[in-house]
């Protein structure tokens, strides 16, 4: 077993905000990958309708992150661009892009 965490983060922009925190988050998940060497994946994701998956979530964009440890996601949640990215499009009630968002870390063992 590995001592990995895997992060989901489930995202419900506010309205007519979905494309511009589509962009945001792919530009963040390409940023975390490069930069964090504790970041193994980093996914920005869409639910996509399939005849044998029927569920539907309210929110529109899952971010899908493993990192080595629960150290490296640590790390990762105090990075400079994580926390003002989080400030401005998250936390401040005049640029922020999300209505509700939720955050759970899972591990093998």
């Amino acid at each position: 077993m590995s001592g990995h965490v895997f992060v989901v983060s489930e995202w419900l922009p506010k309205e007519n905000c979905e494309e511009e925190l589509w962009d945001f988050f792919k530009g963040l998940m390409a940023l975390t990958k490069k930069s964090e060497k504790g970041c193994i994946r980093a996914h920005a994701t869409r639910q996509i309708s399939h005849p044998g998956s029927p569920g539907k979530s309210k929110y529109k964009i899952v971010l899908l992150q493993e990192y080595v440890d629960i150290g490296a996601f640590d790390k990762h949640c105090q990075a400079d661009y994580v926390k003002s990215a989080f400030k401005k499009y998250i936390e401040d009630e005049e640029t922020s892009l999300v209505k509700e968002w939720t955050c759970r870390l899972f591990s093998e063992e």
